[in-house]
């Protein structure tokens, strides 16, 4: 097939939206030629892993950046979302300028993809597959505190994601769409609510076959017991959870690992210390993915506290190592399988924390019930590896062309 992919953001080896649109790209392409319109800023990056590793049936087609004018200037995430409200129109424009050379047989806009921003592609007439969408998930109310002075911030998104179901742009956008995707039960509700009627659950995240290890990685059923946190100091990560669970955990043999950066970086080293967890507690910073890659290996549990959050591509890199999680049943990660995750109902902040506390407290003195969820990641990572993922959504592909018989001109007028 001539597959048209749509994806703001691509860079190889690289995790969240960057290594979503590069994961699909690149295993679509080891059995079908593909095209990628996607934005400039990791231009030289991409040309020079393609020239290390040529793949023929990869090409790439550059949107941006578009000069002074532009009001998102990387790597600063100030701006970007009005930025991509241009860049929407920008890729639509490159599409139909491929379509004039190239034999396109199916669009899928990949990412950024989210409810808030629905995609133009579905004007160009042909076969046209959105998601996995995001972007339904709203903060458990009662975890509001962890917000700080963001609170605000968080309200408005929620009332904006409580009005999508009746935005004329989300409906018309998912009437012409073939194939749609959601990545977590809310935003799926937000969808039907907004008139789809074929809709299926799809994660947006895999796992990397190259960090599969051949084996499960040893870990030590004496010493000390790490927990890892990963993931960048924003309100909604409530990163503040985690250092509450570590005032919680009563197992002296337990320590904290927390990797990552941002904006609230200095507030969580004051909180940590208001704790008095200093001493159980490391902050790491940001690390390169290859080097978290090798933390999830060596990390007993991983603990993931985002409170409004799509998926998370670290909870796979997490499970990849045979890390097991613990998470709120919230969000895209309340669909990880009960033999992987142990997942805590969000209560209430107060009931979360106990509950994670003795999960960790529970794992760290029972070393052979860790053994057992640490195996069973590791084995249902192998069904979550991105060349399956590509090939399952190239059999959907494959269907929909099945079906979609009528000539590109009729189809072109009943969507125009």
């Amino acid at each position: 097939m001539n597959i048209l992919l749509v994806g703001h953001a691509c860079l190889p080896n690289a995790g969240s939206e960057l290594g979503i649109t590069w994961n699909w790209a690149w295993h679509l392409s080891a059995g079908h030629r593909v095209w990628v319109i996607t934005h400039g800023s990791f231009r030289n990056e991409i040309e020079t892993y393609l020239r290390e590793h040529p793949r023929p049936n990869l090409r790439f087609v550059w949107v941006g950046p578009f000069g002074r004018f532009d009001p998102w200037k990387p790597p600063s995430p100030k701006y970007i979302r009005l930025h991509y409200l241009w860049w929407r129109h920008a890729a639509l424009g490159a599409a139909r300028t491929l379509m004039r050379s190239e034999a396109i047989d199916v669009i899928h806009h990949a990412s950024w993809s989210t409810l808030s921003a629905p995609p133009l592609l579905w004007k160009l007439g042909l076969p046209f597959v959105w998601g996995p969408v995001g972007g339904g998930q709203v903060i458990p109310w009662r975890f509001i505190p962890y917000l700080g002075r963001y609170v605000w911030r968080e309200l408005l998104r929620t009332l904006r994601v409580t009005a999508m179901p009746w935005n004329p742009v989300l409906r018309r956008t998912i009437g012409r769409t073939d194939l749609l995707f959601a990545v977590n039960r809310e935003t799926a509700v937000v969808l039907e609510a907004a008139g789809a009627t074929r809709l299926s659950l799809f994660p947006d995240v895999g796992v990397v076959p190259e960090i599969l290890p051949p084996d499960l990685p040893f870990r030590s059923d004496a010493g000390c017991f790490t927990v890892l946190w990963a993931g960048r100091f924003e309100p909604r990560k409530a990163l503040p959870l985690c250092l509450d669970v570590a005032k919680a955990v009563r197992s002296p043999t337990v320590r904290f690992l927390i990797a990552g950066d941002g904006p609230l970086r200095a507030r969580m080293k004051i909180y940590a210390r208001r704790l008095g967890v200093e001493s159980r507690v490391m902050f790491l910073g940001s690390l390169p993915w290859r080097l978290l890659q090798e933390r999830f290996a060596e990390a007993h549990v991983f603990l993931f506290t985002s409170v409004q959050d799509t998926l998370g591509s670290v909870v796979f890199e997490a499970v990849a190592k045979g890390c097991p999680v613990i998470c709120l049943d919230h969000g895209g990660a309340a669909h990880l399988p009960d033999d992987v995750a142990i997942k805590i109902s969000p209560r209430t902040p107060r009931r979360a924390v106990e509950e994670i506390a003795r999960a960790i407290d529970r794992l760290a003195s029972d070393r052979a019930q860790l053994k057992q969820l640490s195996e069973a990641a590791y084995r249902w990572s192998k069904s979550q590896r991105w060349d399956v993922r590509a090939n399952a959504m190239a059999e959907c592909y494959a269907e929909l062309l099945s079906k979609d018989c009528r000539p590109g001109a009729a189809r072109s007028q009943r969507r125009g």
